[in-house]
């Protein structure tokens, strides 16, 4: 009989009241859903319009250079079994000749706190240390290739290390010297003219604020561009946003769509603009460093496969996006995303299962240890079963 209720739906399991609760919140969200995306779809015509002109068709892909991408992976959550609060992180780099795979290099690391310091001054370091190692890992694949992959904006980072001033964190030396080292390095990437960030989650909405600065027109503000351009963009096209943005950064336009849908619209669009643009710029002024960097990057949408959303790219000025969409063999067919960076992403890949695995190791050769040396027993035994005992999950 236990066994017939596990099978049944989650569903079925909760009071018959509650069921019909959840039917009728159901039923009033694909209402609304409906209602959103007949407006899209109203819409999009005179969007279409702005925007189609500027989507260009790939060029003829001859090229076969080496292509690297560098990618890494950390702990979902921390393991705290030892009484110390235990991720680690794993990266890699592979390299490409079209398909063909040339080398491949990977690095381990752990990360450890005492536990008596906040979950949120662990998350904040743990992420920005895991950067550190991935961005350094970048630099030194640079002579190894002529076009590199990282994953994520070039400068992602800065918008957690503005919260951890915030929090108070980055008064502590060591953390302060991290940051630093890390913009350093991305500086350097970006200089190098030869690496191109891939924004796999990307939440960028530009061209809801251009159309909203254009037109007066807000229904896009909500809609991220993937989904826009998934409606607009043939397979094997290419839409640059500095050819109906200018010079001026995505997320300045990303910013006057969130105004907007916030509500915060002014009836001076040049006064919205500018709000937008200090939002943009706030992370770097207040944490001391050059925006110089954010202002030369520039985006494309790309479009290998019309079956499939288009895959984001960032990369500096100095960067044709037609030179790296003349390479052969580029992009998956299953993801449309660069295959090198599919193929590191796989490969480094950390689960919050291998983190216990590796905390359990950690404690099984303490013991054995111990042991072997004539450790005193009760004191092992307390120390692993009352320090901080945590669930398995």
């Amino acid at each position: 009989m236990a066994n017939f209720i596990e099978e049944l739906p989650e569903w079925i399991k909760l009071p018959l009241d509650l069921q019909h609760e959840f039917f009728r919140l159901a039923d009033e969200e694909a209402e609304r859903l409906i209602n959103v995306i007949r407006t899209i779809d109203e819409n999009l015509k005179m969007l279409k319009a702005e925007i189609f002109p500027h989507i260009q068709s790939f060029p003829n892909q001859t090229k076969k250079s080496i292509i690297g991408a560098v990618d890494s992976s950390r702990s979902p959550r921390f393991s705290e079994r030892l009484g110390v609060r235990y991720g680690v992180f794993a990266t890699g780099v592979v390299y490409l000749k079209g398909a063909e795979s040339r080398k491949e290099k990977f690095k381990p690391g752990i990360f450890r706190r005492r536990q008596a310091l906040s979950q949120d001054e662990s998350k904040h370091f743990f992420s920005l240390l895991a950067t550190y190692y991935e961005r350094e890992m970048a630099l030194e694949a640079l002579n190894e290739c002529d076009l590199l992959f990282i994953d994520g904006s070039f400068y992602s980072f800065m918008y957690p290390a503005l919260d951890m001033k915030k929090l108070g964190l980055l008064e502590d030396e060591e953390k302060r010297r991290l940051l630093n080292e890390v913009f350093k390095i991305t500086e350097e990437l970006r200089k190098s003219g030869k690496v191109l960030g891939v924004i796999k989650r990307s939440h960028s909405k530009a061209l809801g604020g251009y159309f909203f600065l254009k037109t007066g027109n807000e229904t896009f503000v909500n809609v991220i561009d993937k989904h826009i351009l998934s409606l607009i963009m043939p397979g094997n096209s290419f839409f640059e946003y500095s050819s109906i943005l200018g010079e001026q950064p995505t997320a300045i336009y990303t910013g006057i769509s969130n105004l907007v849908s916030r509500g915060k619209i002014s009836a001076n669009k040049e006064e919205l603009l500018e709000i937008a643009e200090k939002k943009a710029y706030k992370p770097f002024e207040e944490l001391g460093f050059s925006k110089d960097g954010l202002i030369d990057m520039r985006r494309a949408q790309i479009r290998f496969r019309s079956d499939l959303p288009p895959c984001e790219l960032e990369y500096p000025s100095s960067l044709d996006p037609r030179d790296v969409l003349s390479e052969n063999e580029l992009f998956s067919e299953t993801t449309n995303l660069p295959i090198a960076l599919d193929l590191v992403d796989n490969l480094v890949n950390i689960s919050s299962k291998f983190t216990e695995e590796f905390v359990s190791e950690i404690e099984g050769r303490v013991l054995d240890n111990i042991i072997k040396n004539g450790g005193n027993m009760e004191s092992i035994r307390v120390f692993f079963t009352f320090l901080n005992p945590q669930k398995p999950f």
